[in-house]
C-alpha cells in the first residue's frame, strides 16, 4: 500500500497527514475512529501528558489489523484539546501504511479553550483557517476536515460560535465540517447556521446520526442534503446495526450514508492506554452480514470507498 499516491487531478485532493492524495486513492475508509483521547480538559491537556513510543505501541496492532482486511484509510476526529497529535498519527500512517487524516476545529466544554467562550465566530475561524493553510502545532500538517461538537438540544451561545466559525472556515478552505450530534433539534440547528453563513450542507455530517431513533428525522436530515454518518456499529446487537443501515439504502439515500464505529483509544491518564475497543468490527462482521443479506458489492463500495471520498474531498 502506497500512503504517499500523488495526485492525479491536484485541484480536488484528500488532505492526509503525509500530504494531498487523489480522492481515488483513498480507498476503504473508517471515517470516524480515535487513536488517542485525552480527557483531562482543555486547560490541562499537553503533549507532556502522553508518550508517543507507548501510544504507538499499543495502537499500532489495532491499525495494522484493519489494514489487513483491506482498509487503506483512516479519519481520526480527536480534534485539539481532546488528544489531537499530528506527530504521532504521521509516525503511525508510515509504518501501516493506511491514509490518515487528522482535522482543525474544537469540540465542546470542557475541552474549549477559555478563548471560545470570548471570541467571536470570525476570530475562531481565523486560527483554523491558518492551521488549514500553515499546518497543525508547527507542524507541515494540514488538517483534512473541520471537527466540531454541540450538545444535544438548543444550542449553548458557545457551539452557536463554533457552528459558525466551522462554516466560515469552510468557505474559506473547502474543508467539509463533521459536527458530533446525535439528536435530531442539534443537528437541524447547526443545518440553520451553517446554511445562513452561505455553507452548502452536502458539506456538512452529521456525526453519531444513528443515535437519532426516529426514522422521520433520518429522512428529514437526508432531504436537507447532509451526510449522515453511522458511526456507533458495534455498541449494539447486529441486527440492530443492519436494520439501521438497511433503512437508510431502502429509503434511497445510499449516496448519503457513511459507515464507522467511533472506536479505539489510547486513554491519556489511563494504565497502558485503558481498555481498546478494536476498529475491526465494521469490515470483519457488519459488512460481512450485509453481503450474506444480498447487498451488493456496489452498494458496498458506495457506502465504504466511493461516499468518504467524496465527503472528503477539498479543492486544492
Amino acid at each position: 500500500m502506497n500512503c504517499t499516491t500523488p495526485p492525479v487531478n491536484p485541484a480536488v485532493v484528500i488532505r492526509t497527514v503525509l500530504g494531498d492524495i487523489a480522492p481515488d486513492a483513498l480507498g476503504a475508509a473508517l471515517p470516524h475512529e480515535h487513536v488517542m483521547c485525552d480527557f483531562i480538559g482543555a486547560d490541562q491537556t499537553s503533549p507532556s501528558r502522553w508518550n508517543r513510543d507507548d501510544v504507538a505501541q499499543v495502537m499500532l496492532p489495532y491499525l495494522q489489523e484493519v489494514a489487513a482486511q483491506g482498509v487503506s484509510a483512516f479519519i481520526d476526529c480527536s480534534p485539539a484539546f481532546l488528544g489531537r497529535d499530528v506527530t504521532l498519527l504521521q509516525r503511525l500512517t508510515r509504518v501501516s501504511g493506511l491514509h490518515i487524516l487528522s482535522n482543525t476545529g474544537w469540540y465542546k466544554a470542557p475541552y474549549l479553550p477559555e478563548r471560545a467562550f470570548t471570541s467571536s465566530a470570525e476570530a475562531i475561524a481565523e486560527e483554523w483557517i491558518a492551521e488549514a493553510r500553515k499546518g497543525i502545532d508547527g507542524t507541515a500538517v494540514r488538517p483534512g476536515f473541520i471537527k466540531i461538537a454541540v450538545n444535544p438540544g438548543a444550542l449553548e451561545p458557545v457551539q452557536r460560535t463554533i457552528v459558525q466559525a466551522a462554516a466560515l472556515t469552510h468557505l474559506a478552505t473547502d474543508l467539509t465540517v463533521a459536527c458530533h450530534t446525535g439528536e435530531l433539534q442539534a443537528a437541524h440547528k447547526s443545518l440553520d447556521l451553517i446554511e445562513a453563513r452561505g455553507m452548502d450542507p452536502r458539506r456538512f455530517i452529521v456525526v453519531h446520526a444513528d443515535q437519532i431513533a426516529d426514522w422521520a428525522g433520518h429522512e428529514a436530515l437526508f432531504k436537507r442534503g447532509a451526510w449522515l454518518e453511522y458511526d456507533a456499529l458495534g455498541t449494539r446487537p447486529l441486527e440492530q446495526d443492519l436494520a439501521i443501515i438497511r433503512r437508510a439504502l431502502d429509503g434511497g439515500y445510499a449516496a448519503q450514508v457513511m459507515l464507522s464505529q467511533d472506536a479505539g483509544w489510547y486513554n491519556v491518564g489511563e494504565e497502558g492506554g485503558g481498555k481498546v475497543r478494536p476498529y475491526s468490527g465494521l469490515y470483519g462482521t457488519i459488512l460481512p452480514a450485509l453481503r450474506e443479506q444480498c447487498m451488493s458489492d456496489e452498494v458496498i463500495t458506495q457506502l465504504t470507498v466511493t461516499n468518504p471520498a467524496k465527503a472528503f474531498a477539498v479543492r486544492a
